[in-house]
């Protein structure tokens, strides 16, 4: 099974078939639909050939939910079958969408592409190019501002989407690994979706020896957080300051079993109205 087809990165899949042995042999692919499109319907392997899958996204049917491509030798004795998922729902429509959309079972965003924000009087937000693993990330000045409390006007940033799925969510927060320079417990942020009471998160409630040298080894720290969402649809995670010295690089929501990696998933289709 490849990773699902959507309409809303619309980005092509791709498998190979490969020789195991020294003679070259050829293959001979088809699909199901006319809408699903492959780079090449067949050919000779010598050593290893990738071959890419897409949508026709203007001729798709809204129903279609997967596709099938048949690889098989010349007479059609030896055949697999692949499947191909699709993500084309009805609403929301891909033009119309504002904000992230989950696909493949997650929402992946970079910090810096917030829609929405809220500045204190003595904080304001700063983005840091560069920074982290994957694209820029985010914080507050001045770094010796008193800590906030969290009020409808604290300081926060808002990250709109829309999730097809409902249930118990959980978020992953990249964060830069600071050391804990402040006298206290420890750095704090606050995490919420919509008018949720926002759970407050200590950046060093695990501060073992283990998990400081795991922290810079990969020069992140990531925090989950757990969430219960009663409908589908459009909702808003807001991410509140709450110390200064928490930098934020990457947020990512979980509404199925996300593919394990260094880097985290790349960043969710994104449309601004």
């Amino acid at each position: 099974m490849l990773p699902p087809l959507n309409v809303y990165d619309q980005q092509p899949r791709y498998f190979e078939i490969f020789n195991r042995g020294d003679t070259p042999f050829q293959f001979h692919l088809e699909t199901d639909s006319p809408w699903l499109q492959l780079t090449q319907s067949g050919g000779t392997i010598q050593q290893e050939q990738r071959i890419w899958v897409n949508v026709d996204w203007a001729t798709i049917p809204r129903d279609a939910t997967k596709g099938t491509v048949t690889v098989s030798d010349p007479d059609g004795r030896r055949r697999i079958i692949i499947n191909v998922p699709i993500l084309n729902p009805a609403s929301p429509q891909r033009d119309a969408l504002d904000g992230f959309v989950e696909t493949d079972g997650w929402v992946s965003i970079e910090a810096e592409h917030f829609t929405g924000k809220s500045e204190g009087e003595s904080i304001h937000w700063v983005r840091l190019p560069d920074f982290g693993r994957t694209l820029s990330a985010m914080t507050t000045f001045p770094v010796n501002a008193a800590a906030q409390r969290i009020t409808a006007g604290s300081p926060h940033l808002d990250y709109k989407m829309y999730l097809f799925h409902t249930g118990e969510v959980s978020v992953d927060a990249y964060l830069a690994p600071t050391q804990k320079f402040q006298p206290g417990e420890g750095l704090r942020y606050g995490i919420s979706f919509d008018e949720e009471v926002p759970q407050v998160i200590n950046l060093h409630s695990d501060y073992s020896q283990a998990e400081w040298e795991r922290s810079v080894r990969d020069a992140v720290r990531v925090i989950s957080s757990r969430h219960k969402l009663a409908n589908p649809g459009y909702h808003i995670l807001k991410f509140w300051a709450l110390d200064p010295g928490i930098v934020l690089e990457k947020l990512v929501v979980n509404t199925g079993k996300t593919r394990p990696s260094y880097l985290g998933p790349p960043e969710s289709f994104r449309n601004r109205l």
